[in-house]
């Protein structure tokens, strides 16, 4: 009995390799046709197509709930032009992996990214010390490492490698142009603390779920958060700063820098200054998603559930 179950695990194995297999090959062909064209045209290509197939993918549904949970005020028809505006976007995103090094000017080019900052205090502008960035998947969210790293910082992200070893790979290639470090978000903590010691700082997008997390509110309603950002500055005194990607007409790119997240106040206990911080956090990622829904990359339940199950959007 136990040798018929481990043929069967191997033969699962087998398929799921051979899935992998075909999705990175997939993304592969699709490179492959984009790469001769210009940067918008490509993007023109992904917005076509996934705004096409998206919308009847399974995980459509939680585009329009995590909307509708944002968006309380929007009527259906809203929502739904802004679902599919997310597809259209992520499928920009997926077109330009290849032109990232003309976007930025890294090939020699001019950039087609401005850098817009509005943190003006005297020390963050001097890059005297390493920050810890903060962002929402938003517009081509990639794209934030070019504006930290316009104002002087080196930064490393940390990132979800994705299941697929094959398109983890391919993905992780062509971001090198943009000269990041990357930590994997299992066990950051010890790599995130070394690099902001190290003088590197520090980007996590922290617009997802985080299972058997902490509840705080986003858009009024609990969701489960990381509290990595607000633990990471009570451990080394380093600030948090949110960032903002957003796509632009004629397909450039705007990152806006905003000012430092306030401290809690030295009286406060340590843990509910985690808490105090990573509730400020969220209502600066709820504003930046709220200026431009629409490219919000949001294909996965945000809230839990039974929450937004209460708020029927689903």
């Amino acid at each position: 009995m136990a040798r018929l179950f481990w043929t069967g695990n191997e033969r699962l194995r087998f398929l799921r390799s051979v899935g992998w297999w075909l999705e990175a090959a997939m993304l592969q062909l699709f490179w492959w046709v984009v790469t001769p064209l210009s940067p918008p045209r490509a993007a023109a290509v992904g917005r076509w197509l996934l705004g096409r197939i998206g919308p009847k993918a399974a995980k459509h549904r939680h585009v329009l709930a995590n909307l509708s949970m944002a968006n309380p005020d929007r009527s259906r028809e809203e929502i739904r032009q802004l679902g599919r505006e997310v597809w259209e976007n992520l499928g920009a995103v997926l077109a330009e992996f290849p032109h990232l090094g003309r976007i930025t000017g890294a090939d020699g080019g001019d950039a087609a990214i401005e850098v817009v900052c509005n943190n003006r205090d005297a020390d963050f502008l001097a890059a005297a010390k390493p920050c810890i960035f903060v962002a929402a998947h938003l517009g081509n969210w990639n794209l934030s490492i070019f504006g930290i790293r316009s104002l002087g910082y080196p930064v490393d992200v940390v990132y979800s490698p994705l299941s697929n070893p094959y398109l983890d790979r391919m993905v992780l290639e062509k971001l090198e142009v943009l000269s990041s470090g990357f930590i994997t978000k299992q066990n950051a903590a010890r790599p995130m603390i070394k690099a902001l010691k190290s003088g590197r700082s520090v980007g996590l997008h922290v617009d997802v779920r985080v299972d058997g997390g902490e509840l705080f509110p986003l858009f009024g309603a609990p969701a489960t958060t990381t509290t990595a950002p607000a633990w990471l500055s009570q451990k080394t005194g380093c600030a948090i700063v949110p960032i903002q990607t957003r796509r632009l007409q004629g397909d450039r790119f705007r990152v806006t820098v905003f000012p430092a997240l306030q401290p809690v106040s030295d009286s406060v206990p340590p843990e509910e200054a985690i808490r105090e911080t990573t509730a400020e956090m969220n209502r600066a990622i709820a504003a930046l998603i709220a200026d431009n829904p629409g490219q919000w990359m949001c294909t996965k339940r945000r809230w839990p559930r039974n929450v937004m199950e209460e708020r029927g959007v689903y």
